[in-house]
């Protein structure tokens, strides 16, 4: 599967944006608009599906239940991975598990944030092991934006320059089959949509 460019769609998010609301005055009253939805909703399958939906670290929760109910399904139930859709979503601090172990190497307050003591990302295996297994990792491109601001040492969180060169770095750090939405509470009512129960995993 072939993940999209995260740094382009960032960058085209703003534009597209502009674009549906030029274009909104002159929708005439009452007619019905095709549906939008992300990328990822086509990945969809099976008839258990859950979101798992976090904004705080609270350790990795959301990443932890995915891999349990996965788990859970198959040992207790016999349930197959093809027939569940797992998604984790995560925005706010949460994000930080998705950041690859270099910027966390370079970015020592991206631990401190977390709430471990670590210049690795404790949960960068577990992200390897979900996505072979079907697990639609999200993250939220807001939180990705202001990403500088929760995560770079003080005074740096108040410094534009800083915050927006973090944010870029982050993006383009994500670990391995993580993709961007625009926005994480839009991304819960598309999961909802398709039938996936919404779990909180935010402590």
């Amino acid at each position: 599967m072939k993940i999209p460019d995260r740094r382009s769609f960032l960058s085209k998010l703003a534009a597209l944006g502009a674009a549906v609301g030029v274009g909104a005055p002159s929708t005439a009253l009452g007619v019905e608009r095709p549906l939008v939805e992300d990328p990822w909703v086509s990945r969809v399958r099976g008839k258990h599906r859950v979101v798992f939906h976090s904004h705080l670290p609270t350790e990795g929760l959301a990443l932890r239940w995915a891999q349990t109910f996965l788990d859970s399904q198959q040992r207790q139930y016999g349930i197959v991975e093809q027939d569940c859709t797992v998604v984790v979503g995560l925005n706010g601090r949460s994000i930080g598990w998705l950041f690859n172990d270099a910027v966390w190497a370079k970015y020592p307050s991206i631990g401190e944030t977390m709430g471990v003591a670590s210049a690795k990302n404790p949960n960068t295996s577990l992200v390897a092991a979900l996505v072979p297994r079907g697990v639609i990792l999200l993250a939220c491109a807001n939180s990705l934006r202001a990403s500088g601001s929760r995560f770079l040492p003080a005074p740096a969180r108040s410094d534009s320059a800083q915050t927006a060169a973090f944010a870029a770095e982050a993006t383009d750090n994500l670990l391995p089959g993580v993709e961007v939405v625009p926005s994480m509470v839009v991304t819960l009512q598309q999961a909802q949509d398709r039938g996936c129960r919404y779990v909180y995993a935010g402590g």
